[in-house]
Parts: structure tokens; sequence; C-alpha cells
């Protein structure tokens, strides 16, 4: 039994040491900044200048091409973390 014990855990060593011996080595890949029209953060929240609805209404719209803009670089920056996949 001893004799056939030895050879089998030599060859099993060997062949386990062989297996990562031949493994090809990680592929680095270089990543690319992003543009820089994406990585521009969103501008604060404008303040109402005061409490009349001509006031309100101006903000609110204010804050609608805001929210436009903020929109349109999250989906373009998505879109172009997509592409690199």
């Amino acid at each position: 039994m001893r004799s056939l014990l030895l050879p089998l855990s030599v060859l099993s060593a060997a062949l386990m040491l062989s297996a990562c011996a031949t493994s090809s080595p990680p592929v680095i890949v270089q990543q690319q900044p992003l543009p820089a029209a994406l990585a521009v953060p969103c501008p604060p929240p404008v303040a109402m200048s005061d409490n009349s609805a001509d006031a309100a209404l101006l903000t609110l719209k204010e804050l609608y091409d805001q929210y436009g803009l903020c929109a349109g670089r999250l989906v373009e920056l998505v879109n172009h973390l997509q592409e690199k996949r």
C-alpha cells in the first residue's frame, strides 16, 4: 500500500503545480477618464426670492430646467459607462 501511495501523491502534486504554471497572466485594462461634461456636478437647487406667486412660478421653472440638465447628464453618463462593457 505504501509503495502505491507515494507515487500517487507525487503525481498529484506535480499536476497541481504544473496547472498553476500554465495559467495566463491577468489582463489589466486602463480605464479612460470621464469626459469633462459628464464629470460636472449638478448645481444646487435655486431658492425663492420672496413668498409671492410669481417668485414661486419662476423658481419652479428654474428647478425644472435644472432637473432636465441633471437628468440628461445622468443618462449620458449611464450610456457612456455601458458602452465600455
